[in-house]
């Protein structure tokens, strides 16, 4: 059962693409779609738990120059990734770096999460559950 969740877990990991708006004479209408996009993008970065999959902890952070940190400890195996990501419609594609030599684990590849919220919800095959956002603490924390 391990196994196969380790399995389904590290097939579906994703990449963030910021959308690019299309090269126009008019410099004005395009200014809002492209400032919605970068609000969008900036809301995202932060860190993530994983949540709702029994006996596995894994965690996600977004950083604002695209690049990603990720791990994920289930049973023996501990996995350490990133790569990077980017916004694509509604949806953070993330695309991981390959794994380093002798590692247990095969290449995720890239992995499409949908934005729900705050939250990133990861494919069905992931094995479930959802990234939640943690929130920072304040200064009289």
């Amino acid at each position: 059962m391990t196994g196969l969740l380790v399995n389904s877990l590290m097939t579906s990991m994703l990449v963030l693409a910021v959308s690019q708006p299309a090269k126009g004479s008019e410099e004005t209408a395009q200014a809002a779609p492209v400032e919605q996009g970068m609000e969008a993008r900036t809301k995202l970065l932060g860190r993530y738990n994983l949540r709702g999959v029994m006996e596995t902890a894994s965690g996600l952070e977004l950083f604002e120059d695209g690049s990603f940190r990720w791990f994920l400890m289930v049973g023996g195996l501990d996995a350490f990734s990133g790569g990077s990501w980017s916004l694509q419609d509604d949806e953070v594609v993330m695309v991981y770096d390959p794994p380093e030599e002798g590692a247990r684990y095969d290449p995720l590849g890239t992995v499409v999460m949908k934005i729900d919220g705050e939250n990133l919800l990861p494919p069905q095959n992931f094995g479930g559950g959802a990234y939640i956002k943690i929130k920072p603490r304040s200064e009289s924390d």
